[in-house]
């Protein structure tokens, strides 16, 4: 009620205390910023402990009622409605043009995206309901009597929320939105892996784990035993039962209702740009036509060959790229964290404060390599596959880290929780294009840094990038089957594991694997048009303290911000 109040007040509200604001009708960018973070606290309650929000109350969840999906789109229509009454170019302090800039590209993206209608086809192997509640457990707070109290009241809300979750995919079947047949089938497994645990090994034990009152523990453990994991168990019947046999067959979005629109749409959000699927297809090609041609170049130095396909074979059948044990990829991947942090403090004027460790994949879990910002409580995570070691590549194992870690996410994303003086929406307002294409920049700028230890690794660096482009736009506009999909892939060198495994994220996250090549081009034509502007006044420090200086924002602004700094440097 105290949001609502407070909403309505602040679309009647007629400013006159910001003289940067030429219509005086509209609120500030500031009022519009704090009613959205207060509401989006209220909303999506979890969302604070990812981004290291402190709250004062630990027992909500994001509601699945559809009814309350809607409450907060009219919200959101209502606050862009006020925010289209502002100009750029009418705010001076920067600082409130970045947060303009935010709420714009999140209010935009996310009214586009209703199309989809997400909400009735969420089965999910990656980010769905049942992963979001893993790491929740993990972050749900304890050690008192009023916080355990908190625990199970929110976790005893699991049951009504799988009930939800069962209506939605059922009107969502009526409606024509569904997942895929085989997204659901790897839903299914996973969930069964969830339940397969010893109640002493399962993840959902965490908070009794890290709790000292012996009584809360046992009552955890009951909690965990006949509420938690029958929640699952009946999801998983639903899936097996009733869901499976009316899931869809075509894996592309286009398939759904209004699907080309939800297309662009994802786009959209995922670039933070307009272009097209067919403009950003075209482009791909391009440039995995020219990294071809430097592989060829480097593959030549290295096996006497400039056979493309013939580079990659011996590549993958190298010897000596190949990891033994999981001890070794585990003491590989410390020992480039280590050299990597070295390096940097040549090339950026800071670093963060926080530290990064690196955290292996659970069984439950699954992924080639992630990165998870730190938090009050816990440090940056590197997370890590050691499942298969003898099929994993050094040369993949090289390039992950300094994607993931230095100078890729973790600096980056250190950085921006280090900034002083932006407005807080902007910690939980994250831009694909712009995080992880900053994290690609970083894998080119590893190369620079002498990071590499190896040449193999130069010429997997140059084989994979932008052919996500091309299968993600192939997959979703023209047609292009599973087999086309993982043949381009395993083209660059990756595993049919891998190549499986990116396939079937496009399927349930479209158009994100698009957005680390739209970012990283961006970031390097950016650079490369101060570095022609500026001659020897170029400074590779100011340029990256320029790039980072404001935290994920979209690639139009940071493109502003860019020649803004050229200007004044010229000058």
């Amino acid at each position: 009620m105290k949001n609502n109040l407070y909403l309505i007040g602040l679309i009647a509200f007629i400013s006159c205390s910001d003289n940067t604001q030429k219509n005086t009708s509209a609120p500030s960018i500031i009022e519009l910023a704090d009613s959205y973070y207060e509401r989006t606290l209220e909303t999506f309650p979890e969302r604070a402990y990812y981004v290291d929000i402190e709250l004062t109350e630990h027992n909500g969840i994001t509601s699945n009622e559809l009814a309350e999906v809607s409450r907060w789109e009219k919200y959101q229509d209502s606050l862009y409605i006020e925010l289209s009454k502002l100009e750029v170019d009418q705010i001076s302090e920067q600082k409130d043009r970045i947060t303009y800039w935010l709420l714009k590209e999140e209010l935009e993206a996310n009214i586009g995206l209703r199309i989809c209608k997400r909400n009735l086809w969420n089965v999910n192997h990656l980010n769905g309901w049942q992963s979001q509640w893993v790491r929740l457990v993990e972050f749900q707070p304890v050690g008192s009597a009023k916080l355990r109290s908190q625990a199970f009241e929110r976790w005893n809300k699991l049951p009504a929320f799988v009930d939800t979750e069962i209506g939605n995919l059922k009107k969502g079947i009526e409606e024509g939105y569904t997942m895929p047949k085989e997204i659901v089938d790897l839903v299914i497994a996973q969930l069964q892996v969830l339940q397969d645990y010893s109640i002493e090994k399962s993840p959902f034990m965490s908070p009794a784990i890290r709790d000292e009152d012996p009584k809360f523990k046992e009552d955890w453990e009951a909690l965990v035993k006949q509420t938690i994991l029958p929640s699952l168990s009946k999801y998983q019947d639903y899936l097996v039962s009733e869901y499976l046999a009316n899931a869809r067959d075509k894996v592309a979005v286009t398939a759904l209702p209004n699907g080309g629109d939800c297309y662009q749409a994802y786009i959209r959000a995922m670039t933070t740009t307009n272009k097209s699927a067919e403009e950003l297809f075209q482009l791909g090609q391009k440039i995995v036509n020219e990294n071809k041609a430097a592989v060829s170049k480097i593959g030549f130095e290295v096996y006497e060959t400039d056979d493309f396909s013939e580079i990659i074979k011996r590549l993958n059948n190298d010897p000596s790229n190949n990891f033994s044990s999981a001890e070794e990829i585990l003491a590989v991947n410390t020992k480039l964290l280590s050299k990597a942090k070295t390096e940097s403090e040549k090339w950026f004027a800071v670093l963060p404060s926080t530290e990064v460790i690196i955290k292996p994949y659970e069984a439950h879990e699954s992924g080639a390599g992630s990165y998870e910002p730190a938090t009050e409580d816990k440090p940056a995570y590197y997370r890590i596959n050691l499942k298969n070691p003898t099929q994993q590549k050094r040369s993949d194992n090289e390039i992950l880290a300094f994607h993931e870690a230095y100078p890729g996410h973790h600096l980056q994303v250190g950085i921006a929780k280090d900034i002083k003086g932006l407005h807080p929406v902007s910690k939980f307002i994250k831009l694909a294009s712009y995080d992880e294409g900053w994290a690609r920049y970083g894998e080119q700028l590893s190369e620079e840094m002498g990071l590499y230890e190896s040449k193999l690794s130069l010429i997997g660096r140059r084989a994979w990038p932008a052919r996500g482009f091309m299968f993600d736009t192939g997959l979703h506009t023209k047609g292009w089957s599973k087999e086309q999909v993982i043949s381009l892939v395993m083209e660059s060198g990756y595993s049919e594991d891998i190549a499986l495994m990116l396939y079937q994220r496009s399927i349930v996250w479209p158009a994100q694997l698009i957005s680390y090549d739209a970012g990283g081009e961006e970031i390097k034509a950016l650079r490369k048009m101060a570095e022609e502007n500026l001659g020897e006044k170029f400074n590779i420090k100011q340029f990256h303290s320029k790039i980072l200086e404001n935290g994920s924002i979209p690639l139009s602004a940071l493109r502003y911000n860019i020649n803004e700094w050229v200007n004044e440097k010229k000058n």
